[in-house]
């Protein structure tokens, strides 16, 4: 479902756009022609501003118009509107703290976050205007987040469509025993257990709580690509010493 673009995978018609960013062909050290995506970590900023303009030129969504928020692992949830346009995109604020996931209704919007292995989980709806976006590590994926947004959408849950994105697949995720204890429901088909290590499926478990929300199989699109390949940042594997991607969701302003 998600098609291979130059600088990030996604989907790009005549209305909707989102996606998750390569890591290739940038601007920033970090490392060396990397398309780091985020102001936060050890990047020059105009590195950032370069790469931030190279995708707002190939999904045609000016940058002016994109929210980031300040993400915690948490399950925070707000609305986003026009008022919030811009914010922590060419600089960092103190808005927008404590919040893993957004939604809003208006069109004109590109909700964004920054990823480097935890899932990206899109959500729109095919009836009307709403999307949503939600950063969805293991904790944020403990407190259920991608069933708190899914809260936020007052129409017909038939209408939603639900893509699972660029994420550290299970044989790479190797996780504590703190993570796999027995205060969450982890499906069986989630994690491999070889001797003292566990390999989480985070993929997996954000499905399954869909599932469990009510949405059917056929609303739901798992991508098969992972932050373990080449092409993508990964914040374990690198030990990290890596950029970040940008997951975004948009509706143009028709």
């Amino acid at each position: 479902m998600l098609q291979d673009f130059n600088h990030y995978v996604g989907i790009n018609n005549e209305e909707l756009v989102l996606g998750y960013t390569k890591r290739v062909d940038g601007f920033s050290n970090y490392p060396k022609n990397s398309l780091n995506m985020a102001l936060y970590v050890d990047d020059d900023i105009t590195n950032v501003d370069k790469n931030q303009e190279i995708l707002a030129r190939e999904i045609d969504f000016e940058t002016k118009n994109w929210v980031i928020p300040n993400q915690r692992h948490g399950n925070n949830v707000l609305e986003i509107t026009s008022a919030y346009k811009g914010t922590n995109v060419k600089t960092l604020s103190e808005e927008l703290m404590d919040i893993d996931a957004m939604y809003t209704h208006e069109k004109g919007i590109l909700l964004g976050m920054n990823y480097a292995d935890c899932a990206p989980v899109f959500i729109y709806s095919i009836t009307d205007n709403f999307i949503g976006i939600a950063h969805a590590g293991w904790k944020g994926t403990k407190l259920e987040i991608i069933k708190i947004l899914l809260k936020e959408y007052k129409g017909d849950i038939e209408d939603l469509r639900i893509i699972i994105g660029v994420t550290i697949n299970k044989k790479s995720y190797e996780v504590d025993s703190n993570v796999v204890d027995g205060t969450w429901d982890i499906p069986e088909s989630a994690i491999e257990v070889n001797g003292d290590k566990f390999f989480l499926d985070l993929k997996e478990i954000n499905r399954k709580q869909a599932l469990e929300y009510g949405l059917k199989e056929s609303q739901i699109h798992v991508t098969h690509y992972g932050t373990e390949m080449e092409e993508f940042f990964s914040f374990r594997l690198e030990k990290g010493n890596t950029g970040r991607a940008l997951g975004f969701i948009g509706r143009r302003s028709t």
